[in-house]
């Protein structure tokens, strides 16, 4: 099981989704998650495994650097 340590992805998250229209609930579906996933990482509870982190950026058409980068 390969993780990412001390990964908050939640913001980045929240606004790629919101930037694309999608509600939480719509992006669940079209990663293969469930909505609790998607909430729990949103809200920065869990820490996701790449392979999470890999389909969120997938079905927000992006690279899971994205996701994964730091606010400075």
């Amino acid at each position: 099981m390969l993780t990412i340590d001390n990964v908050r992805i939640g913001n980045n998250l929240r606004l790629a989704r919101e930037d694309r229209l999608l509600t939480q609930k719509e992006l669940a579906r079209a990663a293969g998650l469930g909505l609790s996933t998607v909430l729990r990482v949103e809200n920065d509870q869990v820490e996701p495994r790449f392979s999470t982190i890999r389909k969120l950026a997938k079905a927000l058409d992006m690279d899971p650097r994205e996701l994964t980068r730091r606010e400075g």
